[in-house]
């Protein structure tokens, strides 16, 4: 083995040890503090506050005589595919589902957006342009309404109302 073959494996080496070293607490302090330009990768297989709830989106409709349908849930993506571990696209709706709720929850209570403002925003926008295009209360609806439930719990799930929108137009 060459000397800059050597000197290679040597710093893999020891940036692996790093690495590995830099997700134990004792370590972690000091290897974060002198890594000011991360060459240190971080894994957060867990997340500091991992995600405890589920979110589902329902609508219904109102038609012009003022009827209100049942509230339906919103099919946004099928049933997973046999070898989603190789290729999953679908997961992709999952993912902007889950950021639009995320960002209205945001809005709600960090920004201060009022209730009033949401309508204006991006991840509003997104979640009733799903809602208006597959829902089936949209079918046949003059207005839609959507909201967003929150699940909690496992062997006892417990289901809330985390957004309600105002009727919109169709």
């Amino acid at each position: 083995m060459s000397l800059a073959a050597s000197v290679a494996c040597g710093l893999v080496v020891a940036w692996l040890i790093v690495t590995i070293l830099a997700h134990v607490p004792p370590f972690q302090y000091r290897i974060n503090r002198v890594d000011g330009c991360y060459f240190i990768p971080h894994w957060n297989f867990f997340a500091p506050n991992p995600g405890d709830k589920d979110y589902y989106l329902v609508a219904r409709g109102r038609s012009r005589d003022g009827g209100i349908t049942e509230w339906q849930s919103v099919p946004l993506y099928g049933p997973r595919p046999r070898f989603d571990y190789l290729w999953h696209p679908q997961k992709r709706a999952a993912k902007i589902f889950n950021d639009a709720v995320q960002s209205i929850r945001f809005l709600q209570r960090y920004e201060g957006v009022p209730d009033s403002g949401l309508p204006f925003s991006l991840p509003y926008l997104l979640l009733l342009r799903a809602v208006s295009r597959v829902a089936p209360a949209a079918q046949e609806a003059a207005e839609i309404q959507f909201a967003i439930i929150e699940s909690t719990g496992h062997h006892q799930r417990v289901l809330s109302c985390a957004f309600l929108s105002s009727f919109h137009r169709r």
